[in-house]
Order: C-alpha cells, then sequence, then structure tokens
C-alpha cells in the first residue's frame, strides 16, 4: 500500500498539509463542516485522509469551495490502513496490463465482473464500507445533488455517479460532502479509515493533504455533554447545541403551560354553578 508521504514524493506537485479535529456527533453539522479549502481547474486538488472512528463518530462532513466551472471528480476509498492515498491510476494501469498479458481469460473475467459492479453502485469497487452524499449552497441552503444511496435512475444517483466518474459539470460554489458508513457492508460502530479526493483536472500544481486526528470524545470513549451556557472558542454556541437549548426552553414553557392550564381548570370547575 504506498502511503501518503510515498506518493506525495514523487509528485511534480507542491504538497501542504494540514492536520483537521474530528467532530464528536453532537457537533457534526453544516455549520461545523471541516474546511478542505478549494479546488480549482489544472491548479489546486485537495484530498482528506480520515476515519469513522468507533464511537461517537457516525458521519463526517466537509467543506470545499468549487472554484472553476467544469468536471468536478471526488474519489472515495475505504481501508484497514489510515494512510491511503487515492492517486494509484499509474500503479493500475501497471496491474491491469501484467494481468492482460499474463492471464487474458481471467482478465476479462474480472473486467466483466468489475463493470457489474459499477453498474450496480459505483463505491462498490473503491468504498465498499461508505456511503457518500455531495450537498452545494443554494440561496443560503444546502441542498442534496448527489447521493449515492439513492435509487437508480433518480437524478441524485445519475449525479453522484458522474461525480464519482469525473464526469460532473460542476458549477463555481461552496459544496458539502457528508460521508457515513454503509450499512450493508460495515457494523454501526466499525472503525472506518478513508481518504477522499476532490479535483478538477489532472495537472494540479497544489496538492493539499488533511489528515483527521481524532476527537476527545472518541480518545475517551465518552460522549460530551455541553452545559447549557457553555460557548465555543469563538465565543458563540454551536447550531446543534442551540438547538437543544432551544428544545429544553421549549420543554420548560410546555411544562408551565400544563401547570398553568391545570391550574385555570381547578379554579373554573370551583367557580363553576354547574
Amino acid at each position: 500500500m504506498v502511503t501518503i508521504s510515498e506518493a506525495m514524493a514523487n509528485a511534480s506537485s507542491q504538497t501542504w498539509e494540514k492536520t483537521l479535529t474530528d467532530m464528536n456527533d453532537v457537533d457534526e453539522t453544516f455549520a461545523n463542516a471541516r474546511d478542505l479549502g478549494y479546488v480549482r481547474l489544472n491548479y489546486a486538488r485537495t484530498t482528506a485522509v480520515a476515519k469513522l472512528a468507533e464511537d461517537y463518530d457516525s458521519q463526517d462532513i466537509y467543506k470545499v469551495q468549487v472554484q472553476s466551472n467544469g468536471k468536478l471528480a471526488i474519489s472515495l476509498r475505504d481501508s484497514t490502513e489510515s494512510e491511503n492515498v487515492l492517486d494509484l491510476s499509474k500503479y493500475e494501469e501497471y496491474l491491469d496490463s501484467l494481468k492482460q498479458q499474463l492471464d487474458p481469460e481471467g482478465y476479462e473475467e474480472e473486467k466483466a465482473e468489475q463493470e457489474a459492479l459499477e453498474e450496480e453502485n459505483l463505491l462498490a469497487l473503491t468504498a465498499e464500507k461508505l456511503n457518500i452524499q455531495v450537498y452545494m449552497t443554494k440561496g443560503n441552503k444546502q441542498v442534496l445533488i448527489g447521493d449515492s444511496t439513492a435509487e437508480k435512475g433518480t437524478k441524485e444517483r445519475e449525479a453522484m455517479d458522474s461525480i464519482l466518474s469525473g464526469e460532473y459539470r460542476a458549477q463555481k460554489g461552496d459544496y458539502y460532502i457528508k460521508i457515513t458508513r454503509n450499512e450493508d457492508t460495515a457494523e454501526r460502530n466499525e472503525e472506518v479509515s478513508y481518504a477522499l479526493q476532490i479535483k478538477m483536472g489532472d495537472n494540479v500544481k497544489h496538492d493539499y493533504v488533511m489528515t483527521e486526528q481524532v476527537s476527545q470524545d472518541t480518545q475517551n470513549k465518552t460522549e460530551s455533554k455541553v452545559p447549557l451556557t457553555t460557548t465555543d472558542s469563538s465565543g458563540t454556541l454551536s447550531s446543534v447545541n442551540a438547538l437543544q437549548i432551544q428544545a429544553t426552553k421549549y420543554q420548560a414553557t410546555a411544562q408551565m403551560l400544563e401547570v398553568g392550564y391545570l391550574n385555570m381548570a381547578n379554579i373554573y370547575n370551583r367557580n363553576s354553578k354547574f
């Protein structure tokens, strides 16, 4: 298996590395999506090396800015190893040529099987334990444009297949990518390492590689319960915590209304002549 450092050592593009800290499920939202930077046609691509950890980590959400109109390609691979790169096309082409020479019949059978799997689900060959959804910001809202779990023939499935095959005609804007476990091929709390790459064109000049660090909840195998008065480092409440506070307030208000209603009913009954 080729590691990131080995692959980037032979790359002609300039490599930039960054570490991103995972979020526990309570804060894994579009508002808190981890920023992967930007992609630009034949200039910059970005790769995230991460995992869905065993505890309190059912999804990962990323944000990327697409700075060019044109064909957008997203690749996803799952692996048992934490470091894995996606750009293995030359290595795979070499293996295919060897198979054709040494075992032409076996190669044709394998190719037919792969085509059948691709017809069913493009992720079956590279990331069978994962699902992927792609959203685009439209009018300050995140709108689903591609979904690997959608039924075949729907526009979301067709768009996702186009994205995975590098044929999707993307418009400039902010995109969000959600990674989840495939319930048919991965257990609920199974750790799944993966690498995600987003690019436009093949001749990039800058490679941005983001490596994930697990959250404190995953390290400590605990689930955070954020106090109602706690704010994050920026001094603002996360959207999920804000909703929790709001729900608590609404619950308290509902209880007050219920008590008030009962008191009013008792008063009415005592004063009623009937």
